[in-house]
């Protein structure tokens, strides 16, 4: 058990040396598990989801904004890198546009208020 721990601690004081399942483990799988499920009602799972809302530009700008995301600390590099893993892991052979980090840079700072009217006005076709 202590190396794990100890392994978590490096992973969390180093994050920009983490890979992009690293960073899931570390500032997901609080809120989401490592299968994509989330913990109904107030965090929904996203593997149904994630491909949908990664196709607008509202959606993907509110992937960014969810607090686990927008409040981690790592950079919008890794923060980029970490969604498209999560696309590619829990949305594989979609057709989604890759990340970037100017993109999360340019999202990243506006405030999500309310995460769940949010995704479910996404999800129910609503313009931003």
């Amino acid at each position: 058990m202590r190396p794990v721990l100890l392994a978590l601690a490096l992973l969390f004081l180093m994050p920009s040396q983490a890979d992009p399942g690293s960073h899931y483990m570390i500032h997901c799988m609080g809120c989401h598990l490592m299968n994509g499920q989330g913990l109904p009602p107030e965090v929904p799972g996203f593997n149904e989801a994630l491909a949908r809302l990664a196709q607008t530009e509202a959606g993907r700008s509110y992937l960014v904004r969810v607090p686990g995301a927008s409040q981690s600390p790592i950079s919008d590099a890794d923060l980029a890198e970490l969604l498209n893993w999560m696309l590619d892991k829990y949305a594989p052979g979609q057709d989604a546009t890759l990340y970037t980090a100017s993109e999360v840079t340019r999202y990243r700072t506006e405030t999500l208020t309310d995460p769940k009217a949010e995704r479910t006005r996404l999800l129910a076709g609503g313009n931003p």
